[in-house]
């Protein structure tokens, strides 16, 4: 049964079901086709192609986390070619197709959209403004230390786990307004995120991972079936599905851990 809002009037152009979602949009491999870090690396580090795939099979397994990944690749990347780096994500780094009809769908009726992202906010930056795109962003960040080498920083951590570099999982179970979570990604490492979340559209890894533990989840390649999705709930030809209990039991995520201690509370 769709839940009714008992909150105050609603603006124009939004609906009840509207007031009710907040979408949290991955961007590598997700608002964009392609893995921006990983090309990255490809393009500007010594035996990049090698080197990235090589980085990419270690994270997938899991062997590493988010935070070595990123170790590893910004060490072969020179503080010197920051310019070139930031001249190829504006010009190299396509969206997704349909992005632009989901987003003016959202902007439309008002949902909350917040671009959530492993990668780094300067090209994270630089493709939005391309496309004229005004989308608040929470994601690692690059600084240059004294000594020339540049690092990454992690504004958006877990105060205590170490197991991503933002904690995806803390922002997508944000409770404090009161909407539903859209969870929107493509990666493995995006499994925290989509334990936690109320609503999940995946594809590729996280979707395999979603039909493996049993998270329910919409496919979708580009936008498309996305927007087709969210315009059925927002014209209530379909009703949003039963808010489902997040966490997995045997996750390392401890918020998804929290998720379900409270469940058996």
């Amino acid at each position: 049964m769709n839940e009714k809002s008992s909150g105050p009037l609603m603006a124009p152009g939004t609906s009840d079901v509207a007031s009710q979602l907040r979408v949290i949009l991955d961007f590598d491999g997700t608002l964009v086709d392609p893995n921006v870090a990983i090309i990255l690396v490809e393009e500007f580090a010594p035996n990049g192609r090698e080197v990235a795939h090589e980085i990419d099979i270690l994270l997938h397994e899991g062997k590493i986390g988010l935070r070595e990944a990123w170790r590893r690749q910004v060490a072969l990347l020179s503080a010197d070619r920051m310019g070139e780096m930031i001249k190829f994500a504006r010009h190299r780094v396509p969206l997704r197709k349909g992005a632009h009809e989901m987003l003016a769908l959202l902007k439309q009726h008002q949902i909350p959209v917040t671009v959530v992202s492993g990668g780094l906010e300067f090209y994270i930056r630089e493709v939005l403004e391309r496309e004229g795109l005004d989308l608040p962003i929470q994601s690692d960040r690059l600084t240059v230390l004294p000594s020339g080498q540049m690092s990454v920083v992690h504004p958006f951590e877990h105060p205590t786990c170490r197991l991503c570099g933002i904690c995806k999982a803390g922002i997508v179970d944000d409770r404090s307004s009161g909407r539903r979570s859209v969870f929107i990604a493509d990666g493995s490492t995006d499994r925290y995120g989509a334990e936690s979340a109320d609503i999940v559209f995946a594809r590729r890894r996280l979707l395999e991972f979603c039909r493996r533990v049993g998270i329910p989840s919409f496919p979708f390649e580009d936008f498309e079936p996305v927007t087709a999705q969210l315009t059925r709930w927002l014209e209530g030809t379909e009703p949003l599905p039963i808010r489902r209990a997040g966490g997995l039991a045997d996750s390392p995520c401890p918020i998804s851990q929290a998720l379900v201690s409270t469940r058996a509370a």
